[in-house]
């Protein structure tokens, strides 16, 4: 259990929590984009072997999409707002212990 000696470490305790929340989430979303991302390239690379043509000629024109691009360009946004909430929540939990340890 855990316990605030003042009010200053617990309402860092307290953001860092909520920061380190909307990490997963914004980590969640890159997930979800990468996880479309993927099913499109297989969905085309069945499509194109249908055809009789390569996987790589798939992986090619898929990636030159525009549902692609969104997918991949979604990953990043999310990746980097997942990294931004969680070095900010890591800067609360240390703002946290230097207040316990005062």
């Amino acid at each position: 259990m855990l316990t605030f000696t003042n009010a200053a470490e617990q309402a860092a305790w307290n953001m860092a929590e909520a920061l380190n929340e909307k990490a997963f989430v914004a980590m969640k979303h890159a997930e979800e984009a990468q996880e479309a991302f993927r099913t499109g390239r297989m969905a085309m690379r069945r499509q194109f072997k249908a055809r009789g043509l390569s996987d790589i000629d798939a992986s090619i024109r898929w990636k030159g999409t525009a549902q692609a691009q969104a997918a991949l360009a979604d990953v990043e946004y999310y990746m980097s707002q997942a990294s931004m909430y969680n070095d900010a929540a890591a800067t609360q939990y240390a703002k946290a212990l230097y207040l316990k340890g005062r």
